[in-house]
């Protein structure tokens, strides 16, 4: 009920024991070419599956930070140009990227990993579901233009890491087309809401993104670290890096799909194709469709426990699989804002303490909440029970400051 961290699937455990003790590196053919060929094939497969155009793919790594980092560098790249290459000499310092205020932290860390700093983040506003408004791009846009800013990339969430909000990625998609830049979708989290037919809709215009990040390690029940990083372009995997490497390979300009240390940051990485293979071959691909919505379903059902409790206060209708909430005691009905953040510390560190539940933290909006994000298909409605139980008893012992 914690983090947002996968129950994974024994097969792809399993494989992955079997692999490591092979050991096959992934950064050239011949080190490893039957996870290459493999990576190759489910990548177009599953990127067909997400919505994109016969021709897309993609490549796999370790996590969604770094899949974020280099399709942002992509996007650095195809605003350049042919004739302002980044990637060999550098650029100006004044790129930009548009994201939502609500986005996970890792984009902000790209933008600075890039050398554009700070100023660097053109923070969006959002509604009271915390997506992305066509007002507050424009507004942002704007911004970013008076400052000299040049923006590279509208970054989309699918969805928020605090809050499990989804953006209106048409919206995102029409603004990219307009402006001329990249549209990238940081779905680390909820992209696979695609597979299954009673959620597809929260990613509608996914499959206009020039790239999006994927992780198979939380919802898709693969052990972690393996991220997908999709291409709608297979040859827009080729922008990030083009670097001379005598020892590896000959040409560094030529597309050699099967060498993939042209493509990724890495050079060495675990043979990653086999986990999600292994899922696969064993309970096809509508298994994760049948994960997002039991997880999802989940989310709902501890959201209608919520309301039904006249301490807790929900903070929002869940899309997914993330539940923002708090308790407030009659005693602290008139409290102010402060001291109901103190109070909300100090119950989720006594509950971490005496258990047996485990549940997180998260701020936004002035106001402190406990998080849960609901991992585990075998959890049951009487275990959300017990820990919102659990919470009442803590509360009673948790002396307001």
């Amino acid at each position: 009920m914690g983090h947002q961290v996968a129950v994974p699937f024994p097969d792809g455990a399993l494989v992955g024991m079997v692999t490591d003790l092979l050991n096959n590196g992934g950064a050239i053919y011949e080190m490893g070419p039957t996870n290459s060929a493999m990576e190759e094939v489910l990548m177009a497969r599953i990127g067909r599956m997400m919505g994109f155009p016969e021709g897309c793919g993609g490549v796999m790594c370790h996590g969604g930070t770094l899949a974020n980092l280099v399709a942002l560098l992509a996007a650095r790249r195809w605003t350049a140009g042919p004739n302002a290459d980044p990637w060999r000499v550098g650029d100006d310092g004044q790129g930009a990227v548009l994201v939502s205020e609500q986005a996970h932290y890792c984009v902000d860390r790209a933008v600075r990993i890039m050398g554009w700093g700070q100023d660097g983040v053109g923070l969006v506003d959002t509604d009271d579901r915390h997506g992305i408004t066509a007002e507050g791009l424009d507004a942002a846009m704007a911004a970013m233009t008076a400052k000299g800013r040049r923006v590279v990339s509208v970054v989309g969430s699918a969805c928020t890491t605090s809050t499990g909000a989804y953006d209106d990625l048409n919206l995102l998609a029409d603004f990219a087309e307009r402006h001329g830049v990249w549209f990238h979708v940081d779905g680390a989290h909820g992209a696979p809401a695609v597979f299954s037919k009673r959620h597809a809709h929260l990613v509608a215009g996914m499959g206009r993104a020039h790239s999006v990040a994927m992780d198979f390690h939380k919802i898709m029940g693969v052990p972690a670290l393996c991220t997908g990083l999709f291409y709608g372009r297979h040859d827009h995997s080729f922008l990030p890096f083009t670097q001379e490497a005598e020892y590896l390979w000959s040409d560094a300009e030529e597309p050699e799909w099967w060498n993939f240390g042209k493509r990724t940051f890495e050079c060495t990485k675990r043979m990653l194709s086999t986990r999600v293979s292994a899922v696969i071959e064993e309970h096809g691909t509508e298994i994760w469709g049948h994960l997002v919505d039991r997880l999802f379903a989940l989310g709902a059902e501890l959201a209608r426990q919520i309301v039904e409790r006249p301490q807790f206060v929900l903070a929002m209708q869940p899309q997914a699989n993330i539940v923002c909430f708090r308790l407030i005691p009659a005693s602290m009905a008139d409290a102010g804002a402060d001291a109901i953040n103190r109070f909300t510390e100090r119950l989720r560190q006594r509950h971490l303490e005496a258990g047996p539940q485990y549940v997180v933290m998260t701020r936004y909006g002035g106001n402190v909440w406990l998080r849960c994000t609901l991992m585990n298909p075998l959890t049951e409605a009487a275990d959300l029970t017990a820990m919102l139980d659990r919470l009442e008893t803590l509360a009673e012992e948790v002396t307001p400051l």
